[in-house]
């Protein structure tokens, strides 16, 4: 059977051309033949039908595709790709499915659906942020997205190119794309940049589009936008944007046909003509340009609203209200110019009319209105509307125009008008949306008119076509590279593909003596007319193939353009494409008082595209390339932007020249198509029109692209997908799991011959057209044979397990009947027997009893008799037994006798034998010895061994001479590296001394031009300070009259005080020399403290020494070795010499030294005796002192304090009397200046002198009057010498116990090291030992010995050594715990003075004004001081490891800063407490808004929760304090009340919260997807429709041994909950948390599963089911509440829809099971799910069935059909009481924090 009788078998689908619907889809009702000539086929309305085909079968209808394939994401992945396979999948996506999005290739086709779809939101940008296209569901943001990422990854230019006929949507794709990318390029929260290029679509619709009868908003201009991108550290952001626009259709000003109206913004304006009453507006039909179309309405839409928000735009975009205003006006203006009336002229003095003339009356109100808007000569204007100049070469003519003449003036006039606005609005836009800075790359878009075609074409349809076909051009040679590219890519041979090439049109258009070049001839012609311009185009180009001349008359022509042949109207086109309006006219406006209006009118036409590309630089690759035509470039830039009358460029020129350089640019950039369709005429939501849609498809070239598809592979398929689709076709030992791709041929080579068919690619098989179907349908067949065999089998199995259990419900009657009757005869024999049975027993218990009776009396007689004889018979063995053990001693005794006689002479004889044997043995080898022949055998290894050694060394000096030549090789080269590295140093040091020279340059000569200014200035102000200086002067005079005054009284007022202060100061005095007498005591004390300490230490240390040197004395003055002569050893001693040396060198040097030290001890005992006898004179030296002082009575330091002030006193007299003697003899104003600066300076120090002095009298003075004279003052002297002196003792104490403290532990550190190298040492020399010993038998005796002599002497000294450092280490240690001791006392000491000494300052402070509350139990405080709190903070905070902190208590930090909040509490120190806590939060925010790792964020959270619920629990509210102890009840903050900063803690823990879970989230994401909609247990094909794929999917190797991706997902949660653990997060806050997180998951996989069609299918709820009961049971298995699986229920339901039956019955099912699923969720899954072959296809009715149960829901409605991604859900801060006692906290040492905090 061929493959076509196989394809087009009976039931086979097909389809049929139709009248109306195009393509009609049928069956066949018999198979094909070949050679057959009628196929009996019937339609889907039911009808009969016979279609005639060639007996050859090549016009056999065009086959349906399977149905697998229908709905596909790509129109090329089809397998029949035909024109009605197209459309039938284009009408499944648009009207079943509601896809507005498909995919062509390369081509992106987009519907307009007529209605508002939620598929342009926040969480759909980000949803197809990151995916490749093909991905996700066809969508303009998937188009989007793959510019953007290759913009960011290749840094290239790329462009959009959005085409489609009027009401199609491009303006609202290219909007979408523009957001898109103003999304991605800055942030979903617009910013500057983004706002103002969205923008500015509102103002371009606004002014360029308008109302027609196919579209409500139609374009009627070119756009081409590029969005500007700067590379910032690898992101594009979008920086700027520039805007072309082409062909605005002028001509819609001044005409509208029927149902169509003007520009948007005539109507907008109008409807808010209330706020610009100036502009005397009407309604829009009072207009004659607005009232032609009789459409000035547009249903759903208000213009005043739209009004409003141009206006917004045009503020954003940076127009002034001024600007607004005038463009007002001049809008106004036209609508005005338009309502001036033309009537006929009569001649003079008669009512004959003048046919050459017309008439506007001067009173014409518009006529003056337009004037004062306008601000132009309303009389000028009314004359040249009425009048034409025609100029010669010497004169000119005014001619009256008529009435024709005189309306079409005026029309062309608003139009230039009109056009020039719009030109200028443009060029603000553009100023507006470019900020100048460079650019990295662009992203084009597009936005251009679609082939058009009406009953009457004109020279716009004509222009809009001809650039189509330009486009057309470019894309097909752009769509052929790419199918070129991806057969080489993939090294398969191709053919060239005939693709339809439109150059032969384009020629016809614009070559030489073409239509543009005929029409501007003609139009250079003085009488060229529409009719002769169309008889040249007859005549010229009627050799052209693709033009045609009319059959009647001459004033049309056609053109075959690629889509359709279009007959063009020639009316018109020559008034057109000269574009001309009267130039007195234009002067009329350019003399307006209005500056916008004048500058409008000077504007002049530029090709703004072409004038982009060819700036200064051009780029290329990334350099930049200088272009050599610059001059020439520029004159014509020059002499187009000024043109004449003769030279003025046509409209079809400019045009031609636009297109020109757009298409230069499209070939420049890497092209994206978004192709828009229009489905219907109507404009009713997804309706389907077949016929005009297939019109379309065939004009923007869908169906061209999928011929070129056709003509090559276009089926594709990866080797993993063709593996898990057709693996049952082929047969067992041609699968081969291990090569897929072998497998793939195997399966193909047996179903396809042709080998034409299909290709085998390096990563996909590519296939021809049909043969996909071919496969499907092969394995179809197979599944439907291997299907009734197993049905057949299942039936088999249900039928014969009905039948035995028949045959055990019938085998079971029968046994419990035939049961029955044998029990009754069982029952009859039973009682029969047991009457047997019971006379059995009777008789035989008879019998019985008699025959015991009878044996119990034989038994007694036997007993006896056997008794006697058992012991008659004993008696005799035991006088045998007794006989046999004497005769075997006797026997023993006599052989052993024997035995040893003949031992010792067969001794005797063997000795004589073997000492004969020996003797002579020993003669034999005494023989031996002295031969040759033994001692070869003897050396013959040695001799072979010198040998290889003596070669090993050859070798050797051959590598190291080799090596010494490299050496110096090397050595020259670094010389000469060097060398070079030194001239390129030079060089660099050179080039910048030059840079620097070049900017000293720069710097001086802006120097000397500044200098110059400044001399200028100079000279300008010197004038300015002459006038100046007399008003300065007296002002100076009376200012030194003022400094008179005031020294005068402050001298009275020293000297008043002197003798006031006088008592004061000698008491001051002479209180501060007792205390420096005190303190001069106390260091004597403390130094006699230490001399004694020492003194007991070097008695220590002699003592020690002393017996060391007796211990020693006994054996080291013989053994002793040093390292010089411990080598003088024996040669063969070498293994013991350098282990002794190694001993001797590794000993510390302190260990040396004390035992080499013995020698010395007399000289060390006069050493220190010495010492000890210096430090006594010192002590006796420092009591002289101290008793020198103590005599002293005056005062010292004070004394000479108020001398120096007198000299000070005197020397400010002295100055102040050479200021007054230089005032009166008029010296410079400098010195007065000088002399005023340096006398207020004094003052002012003089002044804080005193203050201080008289604060500092006044405290003395108090504390001395706040003591009893006469009893207390003894004691209290006493009492703060004695404090003072125990903080300086505290302080020394302190110092000197960290220094020994740290010394001691550096000891202890070598002593370890020291005692672990001699444990090692000590091994060693035992095993040495051990192996001596067991090699004696080759060792000589005496080297032996003498080892043994050294060993022992090496383990002495070891084991003295030993000694010595662990006697120096317990001392060590005694000593350290006696210091510490010492500590603990002086620090309790030193807190019971300084509470006693507050105690008493509190009790005695009667000033204060407010008394403080009584200070609690002063326990679980943290004293600090305030500069030290940015280091606190600082280790806290930064400094704090996760590994650190696992070790601690969960909250530690928290809780040391609470217990700081409770010093500061106690202390009542309110600014300490406030920037405490402010700093605090603000390191937090910091730390929050920086990036760190989740384990930080975790343990901050944590902490300021716990320090939260501590200012709860600690903060005196009956809510929080209930549960507290009365010792927690007793540390309550007293004097705070911290309410605020809990509230502030509390938002800092949301903020907390938030980025924690974001930064979860961020990690999470790219496992959601693969975890939650993939299986690796439940593999099967992902793609199943051999899409091509942008992209490969790492999971569809069935084989591949990586980790499943849920578990993947499961462990990351795994890894998130410990670290919630260690840190000691609450279980309540971890279940948030991991609700959120679950949230999240199902947000992220819903919408991926909504955004792809190709896995809405069974198969995919079972695997998430799956999936998501994992995670279930790792949430239950943590033992978690089970509302921290309520955010997956959305998922769980999705997953039981897909799984669920999908019929009109199970309408109420589907809705009471999805209760957290919306409508357009369940709708979308409801359409987009795939079916099976099997399984039954879903109908309309049953949609509509479930739409209207599910709106009937008691739900909020909603059209999203996606979760928000970036909705957190609220964090619940709960109160949780803490039983950990503050006094109890101890502060680690690794933390770092002794030196600033300190427990009290």
């Amino acid at each position: 059977m061929s493959s076509e009788e196989m394809l087009y078998a009976k039931g086979s689908k097909i389809w049929i051309p139709h009248a109306e619907q195009v393509w009609e889809s049928a069956t066949l009702e018999e198979s094909y033949r070949k050679g057959a000539a009628l196929l009996k086929v019937q339609t889907e309305s039911g009808a009969l039908k016979e279609i005639k085909v060639k007996p050859n079968g090549s016009d056999l209808p065009p086959l349906r595709n399977p149905a697998i394939l229908v709905g596909q994401n790509d129109l090329t992945t089809l397998s029949y790709l035909h024109e009605p396979g197209v459309l039938y999948n284009l009408r499944v996506r648009f009207c079943e499915r509601q896809i507005i999005y498909t995919y062509c290739g390369i081509i992106l086709v987009a519907f307009n659906p007529y209605a508002d779809l939620p598929l342009y939101g926040p969480n759909i940008i980000r949803a197809y942020r990151g995916h490749a296209m093909g991905e996700l569901e066809p969508h303009i943001f998937a188009l989007a997205e793959e510019a953007y990422t290759k913009l960011e990854r290749e840094n290239c230019n790329l462009s959009i190119i959005v085409s489609g006929e009027s009401g199609a949507g491009k303006t609202v794709s290219a909007k979408y794309a523009m957001r898109y990318f103003a999304a991605v390029g800055g942030s979903e929260s617009e910013t500057q940049v983004e706002r103002k290029v969205l923008a500015s679509s509102p103002i371009m619709e606004a002014f360029g589009n308008a109302k027609t009868t196919r579209n409500d908003n139609s374009s009627r201009f070119g756009k081409f936008t590029k969005l500007l991108f700067r590379n910032h550290m690898g992101v594009m952001y979008l920086q700027g944007a520039t805007m072309h626009t082409y062909l605005l259709e002028k001509s819609r000003v001044v005409y509208q046909a029927q149902g169509e109206r003007n520009y948007h913004i005539f109507y907008q304006l109008c409807a808010a003509r209330a706020k610009y009453p100036e502009l005397v507006l009407e309604h829009q039909d009072k207009y004659q340009f607005l009232n032609m179309g009789g459409a000035s309405d547009i249903d759903r839409v208000s213009d005043a609203d739209q009004f409003n928000e141009t206006v917004q735009a045009m503020t954003v975009l940076g127009f002034s209200i001024q600007q607004i205003a005038d463009i007002v006006k001049i809008l106004a203006g036209i609508l005005h110019l338009g309502n001036i009336e033309v009537s006929k002229k009569y001649k003079d003095g008669n009512e004959e009319e003048d046919t050459e003339s017309s008439e506007i009356f001067q009173n014409n109100m518009h006529l003056q209105v337009t004037g004062d808007l306008l601000k132009i000569n309303a009389d000028d204007l009314r004359r040249w509307l009425l009048m034409r100049k025609i100029e010669s070469v010497n004169e000119y003519v005014l001619i009256p125009n008529n009435i024709e003449m005189a309306m079409a003036a005026r029309d062309a006039l608003a139009k230039h008008i009109y056009a020039k606005l719009f030109q200028y609005i443009v060029g603000v836009l553009n100023k507006s949306l470019n900020n100048g800075s460079k650019q990295c790359s662009f992203i084009g878009v597009l936005d251009i008119y679609g082939f058009e075609t009406f009953e009457v074409n004109s020279f716009e349809q004509f222009c809009i076509n001809y650039a189509n076909e330009k486009l057309q051009q470019q894309f097909n040679q752009h769509v052929f590279k790419l199918e070129q590219e991806e057969y080489l890519k993939e090294g398969i041979t191709w053919t060239m593909i005939d693709f339809y090439d439109n150059q032969p049109c384009i020629d016809l258009i614009e070559t030489r003596l073409g239509v543009l070049d005929l029409l501007d001839e003609e139009c250079r012609m003085p009488k060229g007319s529409d009719e002769s311009w169309a008889g040249k185009l007859i005549d010229k180009c009627i050799k052209f193939p693709h033009f045609e001349k009319p059959r009647f008359g001459t004033t049309s022509f056609f053109i075959k353009h690629f889509s359709d042949t279009v007959e063009y109207d020639v009316n018109g086109f020559l008034e057109k494409n000269r574009d001309t309006v009267s130039k007195e006219l234009t002067n009329v406006m350019a003399q307006s008082n209005m500056s916008l209006c004048k500058q409008v009118m000077v504007l002049e036409e530029v090709d703004t595209l072409s004038t982009d590309a060819n700036k200064n630089t051009t780029t290329l690759g990334g350099r930049v390339v200088i272009s050599a035509n610059r001059k020439q470039q520029l004159n014509e830039t020059r002499r187009r932007v000024v043109p004449s009358k003769q030279h003025k460029k046509t409209v079809g020129s400019q045009f031609q020249e636009s297109l020109a350089s757009l298409i230069s640019t499209l070939h420049a950039t890497t092209p994206h198509y978004v192709r828009c369709i229009k489905p219907n005429d109507d404009k009713i939501a997804f309706k389907w029109e077949t016929a005009k849609i297939i019109q379309q498809l065939r004009a923007c070239g869908v169906l061209e692209t999928v011929r070129i598809s056709a003509a090559g592979f276009p089926s594709r398929w990866l080797y993993p997908d063709f593996y898990m689709r057709y693996q049952l076709l082929a047969h067992r030992n041609q699968i081969d799991k291990n090569d897929m791709k072998q497998s793939c041929r195997n399966i193909v080579l047996k179903w396809i011959q042709d080998e034409d068919k299909y290709r085998f690619g390096n990563t996909q098989i590519f296939f021809r057209a049909g043969q996909v179907a071919y496969l499907e349908q092969v394995r179809a067949n197979l599944r439907k044979k291997y299907i009734t065999i197993v049905q057949s089998v299942v039936r088999r199995f249900i039928k014969r397990r009905r039948y035995l259990k028949l045959q055990a419900i019938i085998s079971g009657v029968q046994r419990h009947a035939r049961g029955y009757l044998a029990r009754a005869r069982a029952q009859k024999m039973r009682e029969v027997r047991a009457a047997l049975i019971l006379s059995k027993y009777a008789r035989g218990w008879l019998c019985r009893r008699r025959y015991l009776r009878l044996c119990h009396s034989v038994a007694g007689i036997q007993q006896y008799a056997r008794g006697m004889l058992a012991r008659t018979r004993f008696f005799a063995m035991r006088d045998y037994y007794r006989a046999v053990q004497i005769q075997r001693f006797v026997r023993g005794v006599l052989a052993r006798r024997t035995y040893q006689k003949r031992r010792r002479q067969i001794i005797i004889c063997q000795a004589a034998v073997r000492r004969f044997l020996a003797r002579r043995k020993f003669k034999r080898m005494k023989a031996e010895a002295k031969t040759i022949t033994h001692m070869e055998n003897k050396y013959m290894g040695l001799e072979n061994k010198i040998i290889s050694m003596q070669q090993r060394i050859d070798e050797l000096n051959r590598d190291n001479s080799h090596l010494k030549h490299k050496t110096s090789e090397i050595s020259v080269l670094k010389m000469k590296l060097e060398m070079k590295k030194n001239l390129e140093f030079e060089f660099k040091n050179i080039k910048a001394a030059c840079l620097d020279k070049d900017k000293l340059i720069e710097a001086l000569n802006k120097q000397l031009e500044s200098e110059r200014d400044e001399k200028m200035q100079l000279l300008e102000e010197n004038g300015h300070s002459q006038e100046d200086w007399c008003s300065q002067k007296q002002m100076w005079c009376m200012e030194n009259e003022e400094l008179r005054r005031q020294i005068d009284s402050m001298i009275e007022m020293a000297k008043n005080s002197e003798g006031n202060q006088k008592d004061r100061e000698e008491r001051l005095l002479a209180e501060i020399d007792n205390k420096e007498l005190n303190e001069a005591y106390q260091r004597a004390i403390k130094d006699k403290e230490v001399i004694e300490n020492e003194n007991y230490a070097l008695k220590e240390e002699l003592s020690r020494i002393q017996q060391h040197s007796n211990g020693l004395g006994s054996f080291g003055m013989h053994h002793a070795r040093s390292a010089s002569n411990a080598s003088s050893q024996n040669d063969e001693d070498i293994g013991y010499g350098s282990a002794k040396n190694t001993l001797d060198i590794n000993r510390p040097p302190d260990l040396i030294n004390k035992s080499d030290s013995f020698f010395d001890s007399t000289s060390i005992v006069v050493k220190l005796r010495s010492i000890l006898e210096e430090e006594k004179q010192k002590h006796k030296y420092l009591q002289e002192q101290y008793v020198k002082l103590a005599s002293r009575n005056k005062p010292t330091e004070d004394s000479f304090r108020v001398s120096e002030l007198e000299v000070e006193n005197e020397k400010l007299r002295s100055d102040y009397d050479q200021l007054r003697t230089s005032i009166k003899h008029g010296v410079e104003i400098n010195e007065l200046n000088a002399q005023h600066a340096a006398l207020q300076e004094e003052v002012r120090r003089r002044r804080e002198e005193c203050i201080q002095l008289k604060a500092v009298l006044l405290q003395q003075s108090q504390t001395l009057r706040s003591f009893d004279p006469a009893n207390d003052s003894g004691n209290v002297n006493e009492l703060m010498e004695a404090f003072q002196s125990q903080k300086l003792v505290n302080r020394q104490l302190e110092s000197e116990l960290k220094a020994i403290t740290e010394e001691h532990n550096s000891k202890l550190v070598e002593m370890t090291q020291a005692i672990e190298r001699l444990n090692l040492e000590k091994g060693d020399l035992q095993e040495v030992l051990f192996k001596s010993i067991d090699e004696f038998d080759q060792a000589n005796v005496d080297t032996l010995k003498q080892n043994d002599r050294y060993l022992r002497l090496e383990l002495k000294k070891a084991i003295t050594q030993y000694l010595l450092v662990q006697e120096e280490l317990k001392l060590a240690n005694a000593k350290l715990s006696a210091y510490r001791q010492d500590g603990g006392k002086l620090e309790n000491k030193l807190e019971e003075e300084m509470i006693r000494n507050k105690a008493a300052n509190n009790s005695n402070d009667l000033g204060a004004n407010v008394a403080k509350q009584k200070t609690q139990n002063p326990l679980g405080l943290m004293k600090f001081h305030n500069s030290d709190l940015d280091k606190i903070l600082q280790r806290l905070l930064s400094n704090l490891t996760p590994r650190t902190v696992v070790g601690l208590l969960p909250g530690f930090p928290a809780y040391l800063i609470f217990m700081c909040i409770r010093y500061t509490d106690l202390t009542n120190a309110d600014e300490d407490v406030r920037e405490l806590l402010s700093k605090f939060v603000m390191q937090i925010k910091k730390m929050h808004r920086t990036p760190h790792p989740i384990e930080n964020r975790v343990i901050w959270l944590v902490n300021s929760i716990t320090l939260l619920n501590l200012l709860k629990q600690y903060g005196d509210v009956e809510e929080y304090v209930k549960f507290n102890t009365e010792k927690q009840n007793q540390q309550q903050l007293k004097n705070f009340n911290l309410f605020e900063y809990r509230r502030v803690i509390l938002d800092l823990i949301v903020n907390l919260y938030q980025a924690l879970v974001m930064q979860i989230q961020g990690l999470l994401d790219p496992k959601i997807v693969p975890a939650i909609l993939n299986n690796d247990e439940i593999q099967r094909t992902r793609h199943p429709h051999g899409m091509r794929n942008r992209s490969m999917d790492a999971t569809s190797s069935p084989e591949h041994g990586n980790i499943p991706a849920w578990k993947q997902l499961i462990g990351q949660l795994e890894h998130f909950y410990k670290q919630f653990q260690h840190f000691g997060l609450d279980a309540v806050y971890a279940e948030q948390i991991f609700s959120q997180l679950l949230y999240f998951v199902c947000a992220v996989a819903l919408n991926c599963l909504m955004l792809r069609g190709d896995i809405c299918m069974w198969e995919t709820g079972m695997i998430i089911r799956y999936n998501l009961g994992c995670i279930e049971d790792w949430v239950r298995d943590k033992r978690m509440s089970n509302d921290v699986l309520t955010p997956l229920a959305p998922l769980n339901q999705v997953s039981q829809l897909l799984q669920s039956r999908k019929s009109e019955e199970d309408v109420q099912t589907i809705c009471d099971l999805c209760t957290s699923l919306n409508t357009a969720q369940v709708l979308k899954v409801m359409k987009s799910y795939k079916l099976d072959d099997y399984e039954s296809e879903i109908t309309n009715v049953f949609l509509d069935k479930l739409t209207q149960k599910l709106n009937a829901r008691q739900m909020p409605k909603s059209d999203e059909f996606t979760m928000d991604q970036k909705f957190i859900h609220p964090f619940k801060v709960v109160f949780k009481y803490s039983d950990i006692k503050l006094e109890e906290i101890e502060l680690p040492s690794h933390l770092n924090l002794d030196e600033f905090l300190t427990k009290i």
